[in-house]
């Protein structure tokens, strides 16, 4: 005869596996990964001076520097900008730019995503010029940032299709960058 502790070890297991198979439970998988400022600010020196031109100016941002700040959902970009305006000389100001990330399952790449000035200052320039510098960096970020790749997810890494994967979650913990991807 089983003991009453085996009668009741097996009839918790026969109603756990009853209770499964009455309610399946949806199977997630996640892999997750961290990326230090380091690594992003090597991506975007390959891509960095960029240079627009506009009618009136040239407007160079040169070396952006990465923050990350604690429990944020999105990177910032502090970016040195330059204007030479022709017969005026050279005016210095920056750019600070809020950007997330995006991921690509059929490859498994991660890149910024498409960013959001938040602020641009510069001196001695008037308000109108400054709303025309403005909307030219805008342009010239928008159509480089989301090109520049920080991470790449490999196959192997996940035990599962790239192309089912998704990004569940990014943020800022510990100075590094946590990503999470995933499989419904």
């Amino acid at each position: 005869m089983k003991s009453s502790a085996q009668q009741k070890s097996r009839l918790v297991y026969l109603l756990f596996i009853g209770l499964a198979l009455l309610f399946p439970a949806k199977v997630f998988a996640v892999y997750s990964f961290s990326i230090d400022s380091a690594r992003i600010q090597g991506a975007l020196l390959m891509y960095f001076p960029l240079r627009e031109y506009t009618a009136a100016a040239r407007l160079t941002l040169t070396e952006p520097t990465v923050i990350l700040r604690q429990g944020a959902d999105n990177l910032r970009l502090d970016i040195p900008v330059i204007v030479s305006i022709s017969g005026e000389g050279q005016r210095r100001g920056q750019v600070v730019v809020d950007v997330g990330l995006h991921y690509k399952p059929s490859t498994g790449e991660l890149f910024l995503g498409i960013p959001r000035i938040r602020s641009f200052n510069m001196e001695t320039i008037s308000g109108e010029r400054q709303k025309t510098f403005r909307a030219s960096l805008a342009d010239v970020l928008v159509k480089t940032l989301p090109l520049v790749r920080i991470y790449q997810v490999r196959e192997q890494d996940l035990n599962h299709s790239l192309a089912k994967s998704e990004m569940k979650s990014m943020h800022v913990e510990d100075g590094r960058v946590r990503v999470s991807i995933g499989f419904d």
